[in-house]
């Protein structure tokens, strides 16, 4: 129990020395037929995963369709979506990512699909340093298989080392840096880069376009695209 206690306090002080880095855009686009289609219902397909970490893909399957309905968007369950493409023989991610587009979207009457590929899932720990790294690159496509987004976005988590100097210093840098170990920051981090994605904003554009059943819909494709 003691130390139980030990590890989550030390915890609390890691979460309040946090420092996240590395979080830049590296592919942005809207295609210009993105407000053309204004698809309704997003399929959300099992993540090419190039990591060996299984936990990768749970992850960004668990944390995705809050921020995809969050914009108002209908999206299929993942469990059912998986389900159902197991049931059409399509067991593994980079199956469904060779499939045509206007197959899977056939399947669940779908207006988009979005495939996400996971780059890079990893922790890398050197006794008075930790860092946990995420790379994710989006990809969302039509159901005729035209591109309508793309985007890769990776962010890095570290604790920020700041146990003073000598001994007692270097002793809080190792256990900040074991804790991290022992438990990466990985779904704090793949929120954060779904956050980025769709709600923030991107360029020139406030942010990922608006759904249908967002409340101000209506309003966002009056500027976006206002009647002559």
């Amino acid at each position: 129990m003691k130390r139980l206690a030990t590890t989550l306090s030390m915890s609390l002080v890691l979460l309040l020395t946090i420092l996240v880095t590395g979080c830049a855009t590296q592919t942005v686009a809207f295609p210009d037929n993105f407000n053309g289609v204004r698809p309704a219902s997003i399929l959300i397909v099992p993540p090419l995963n190039e990591v060996t970490d299984v936990q990768a893909t749970t992850s960004v399957l668990a944390t995705l369709p809050y921020y995809l309905a969050e914009k108002g968007f209908y999206v299929f369950p993942v469990n059912t979506v998986k389900t159902l493409l197991e049931f059409e023989g399509y067991y593994e991610a980079a199956e469904v990512f060779a499939a045509p587009p206007e197959q899977l979207a056939n399947l669940f009457k779908a207006d988009a699909i979005l495939y996400v590929t996971i780059h890079q899932w990893t922790s890398k720990y050197v006794v008075f340093a930790a860092s946990t790294e995420v790379d994710f690159e989006y990809r969302l496509v039509a159901a005729d298989g035209s591109l309508l987004w793309q985007q890769r976005l990776n962010a890095v988590y570290s604790p920020n080392n700041n146990g003073g100097g000598g001994l007692a210093g270097l002793v809080v840098n190792a256990v900040q840096a074991a804790v991290e170990r022992s438990v990466p920051n990985y779904i704090p981090l793949t929120q954060s880069l779904h956050k980025r994605a769709f709600l923030a904003p991107q360029g020139n554009r406030q942010s990922f376009p608006l759904g249908p059943y967002h409340p101000y819909y209506a309003e966002y494709y009056e500027q976006v695209m206002p009647v002559l």
